[in-house]
């Protein structure tokens, strides 16, 4: 007789889901509940951690249409829809709604008798749609693959396969985040699996590309005054910090379409870094758009993911600098300390304001080496004023 098979282990879920799953009177609700939030949550593991770096092209060089790169894709292309297409069938088997009344082509069912029975028939409702938005962006996902446009170029068939992870992966959160808000006030942040590592990657991607459009600008002030024998050793050293920027885990979340870009400006300064000399302005022709680019892509992380997240790390700096404050007044050590944590925890707005990024590069250093009472009260008052003009939307 064969071994029985060990069934998946459960996918964990946030505390506060967690938390508010146990506190539903309504257990039968709350079982299948559970199965579909875990279900959701293996679909957004699956479409967060499915690693498709290694079937980006590496260089601009066209596909051409053939059969090898539809096969060298199918694998990414069955990962991305295999934890979508579980959680359909979770849904419709745990909330396969009300038959439909003959003839008639409209659902019916009686008159919810209670408050709790009114938000189960809208959460079942929200699921039943949440659902079938996922079955037809996965039939979209199926056509778009097949168009010749699409699968005879890797670039295109990799940006077509990243759009719809992250769309999948939002409409997701949006489900469970939707469903949970019925039942209690609750944050997006608190309830969606993945939310806090998807956040992260976004603050680390930000913080980096804004330091590679800083590190880039600084080149092209020195190729301003380099005379042409020298700008092809520039035109290097311009191809070496984009590969180092590419070769950091916070760019893989770049967006291919802007991976194609840094792939083929580096094509570029590689050839132009083998020319005797480059004519003027030819390096700030090329970069200059990348510079657009990085600063697009900075604000696109803050207005669509890290709103919120910028409120809380500004709300939490400046109850910091409070404390600071309230340290100064009674000449307490601790002062310093808070100073430092607040500089720290600044950190993670890093990307969204020039002026303020100059100020925590500045202050960071300074205040390794220990701060006097009067720079601590410089910092405070300067680290109020950077903090409350930085630009919230």
């Amino acid at each position: 007789m064969p071994a029985a098979r060990t069934p998946p282990p459960l996918e964990p879920l946030p505390a506060r889901l967690e938390t508010l799953l146990d506190a539903l009177t309504d257990r039968h609700l709350a079982d299948r509940l559970e199965r579909v939030y875990r279900a959701a949550a293996r679909a957004i593991d699956r479409l967060g951690h499915l690693n498709i770096v290694k079937y980006e092209p590496t260089n601009v060089e066209p596909d051409g249409a053939d059969l090898s790169l539809w096969e060298t894709m199918a694998p990414a292309i069955g990962e991305t829809l295999l934890g979508v297409n579980h959680l359909i069938a979770v849904i419709r088997e745990q909330f396969p709604g009300e038959a439909r009344a003959a003839g008639t082509g409209q659902g019916w069912r009686p008159p919810p008798a209670s408050a709790d029975e009114r938000l189960t028939q809208e959460v079942e409702a929200l699921l039943q749609a949440s659902a079938a938005r996922l079955a037809r962006r996965v039939a979209d996902l199926g056509e778009r693959v097949r168009l010749p446009e699409v699968v005879s170029n890797r670039w295109g068939l990799m940006t077509e396969l990243q759009t719809f992870r992250l769309d999948f992966r939002s409409r997701i959160g949006d489900l469970v985040y939707l469903t949970a808000a019925a039942f209690e006030d609750v944050r997006r942040e608190e309830v969606v699996p993945g939310h806090t590592h998807q956040v992260n990657a976004a603050v680390a991607l930000r913080g980096a590309t804004m330091d590679l459009r800083r590190s880039l600008q600084g080149r092209l002030e020195r190729a301003a005054k380099t005379p042409p024998e020298g700008l092809p050793a520039l035109a290097r050293q311009l191809e070496d910090s984009l590969g180092a920027f590419s070769a950091m885990p916070a760019s893989l979340t770049l967006r291919t379409r802007d991976k194609q870009r840094v792939v083929e400006l580096r094509a570029q300064l590689r050839e132009a870094g083998g020319q005797p000399r480059l004519e003027d302005g030819a390096l700030s022709g090329w970069i200059h758009p990348l510079l657009e680019m990085l600063e697009q892509v900075a604000e696109t992380l803050t207005t669509q993911l890290l709103t919120a997240h910028d409120r809380g790390v500004w709300a939490a700096c400046g109850a910091r600098l409070e404390q600071v404050s309230m340290h100064l007044a009674l000449g307490s050590p601790g002062a310093e300390r808070v100073l430092l944590e607040a500089l720290d925890r600044a950190g993670a707005l890093s990307g969204r304001s020039a002026t303020f990024d100059a100020f925590l590069r500045k202050h960071r250093r300074a205040s390794g080496d220990g701060l006097e009472d009067a720079a601590l009260r410089e910092t405070l008052e300067l680290f109020r004023e950077r903090l409350a003009a930085l630009p919230f939307h």
